[in-house]
């Protein structure tokens, strides 16, 4: 278990958080309408999230993200719910969910005596991915080539993913606490729109830190949060980022200028000692700074054109949006 997963895992265990996920979109990412189906945070308690199964004496076993028990006003037992968080897509997905979830209902079923009904598991995924979306591989009918005289008669297994990076502004407004902080800040990260953040507050502010710094890699959530937590208090989206715009914008591009500007300089100085010390000196310079910025243009030309290539652009539109060839964009998308 990596330190991604716990830090998700320890942000969605809060009941609160946990139930805006099921409460304010439906799985399909449209509005959660009907009040009667809304999960109260009260009703839920964590269950374990490992799941074993012994079956004709070979045991299965697999953990869940987030595993939580509902009980209605009397105490009793009335649905599972599952949660699992990923950063990137896979393919597998339905298949995934489809174990946990039988796992779920054949331990329930060992668990039952005298003929006692199991209670339904309700699963979703929630992608924080915001370089690509998550496509179309969405249910168990996308691995399969069903014949057609058979396609009537396939059970087919859905899985629920909330793509949060590409909610709309109306669907994002919707939403409530953490949640919608991780969306909004998922967002403007895909659309590279990083300033004018606006004054919504943090609840769990060292689990919400600690989930960005894991999503992005930016070591600013680390440093903002050992600051705030010494003062103990929420903070708003405005107040945390508001500094901290420019230098998410600049990582991306600073590391390919960097790069580019290093490899550069070395060949510009090694060329130089070919050619003699005082010659040296200004050919080695001069080359040097003048393939520091032609490489480093080109390492930042193609470290976007990447992203424009995971974001499913068409070649001509990346070709024109970067300045590389037809050519140049079409090996990018080999490699």
């Amino acid at each position: 278990m990596g330190a991604k997963d716990l830090r998700e895992k320890h942000l969605f265990s809060k009941n609160d958080v946990f139930t805006s996920v099921w409460n304010d979109l439906d799985g399909d990412g449209s509005f959660q309408a009907d009040g009667e189906t809304r999960l109260d945070p009260n009703s839920l308690t964590e269950v374990s999230p490992e799941m074993v199964a012994i079956i004709k004496d070979s045991v299965l076993q697999r953990f869940r993200d987030v595993f939580k028990l509902c009980r209605d006003e009397f105490g009793l037992s009335v649905a599972l719910f599952g949660l699992e968080n990923q950063t990137e897509p896979e393919l597998d997905m339905a298949i995934r969910v489809m174990v946990y979830d039988a796992l779920g209902y054949y331990v329930q079923s060992q668990n039952c005596k005298n003929g006692g009904r199991i209670v339904p598991i309700f699963t979703r995924v929630l992608y924080f991915g915001y370089n690509r979306k998550w496509g179309s591989v969405c249910k168990l009918s996308d691995l399969c080539v069903i014949p057609p005289k058979f396609a009537s008669r396939f059970q087919d297994y859905k899985v629920e993913v909330i793509e949060l990076a590409w909610l709309s502004d109306e669907q994002i407004e919707r939403l409530t606490g953490d949640l919608k902080v991780l969306a909004v800040f998922l967002r403007k990260m895909r659309l590279k729109q990083l300033d004018d953040w606006p004054d919504i507050e943090i609840t769990y502010v060292p689990e919400v830190l600690d989930l960005l710094h894991e999503i992005t890699g930016h070591k600013i959530f680390k440093q903002e949060k050992r600051r705030f937590t010494k003062l103990q208090r929420r903070i708003t989206m405005c107040e945390l980022f508001e500094k901290h715009d420019s230098a998410l914008i600049e990582k991306g591009r600073k590391l390919g200028w960097d790069k580019g500007v290093a490899k550069g300089k070395k060949l510009g100085l090694d060329e130089g000692k070919k050619l003699g010390l005082d010659e040296g000196k200004k050919l080695g310079l001069d080359e040097g700074k003048k393939l520091g910025l032609d490489e480093g243009k080109a390492e930042m030309a193609s470290s976007i054109a990447r992203n424009l290539i995971a974001m499913s652009m068409p070649e001509s539109d990346i070709a024109k949006a970067t300045g590389l060839s037809i050519g140049e964009v079409q090996a990018l998308m080999a490699g």
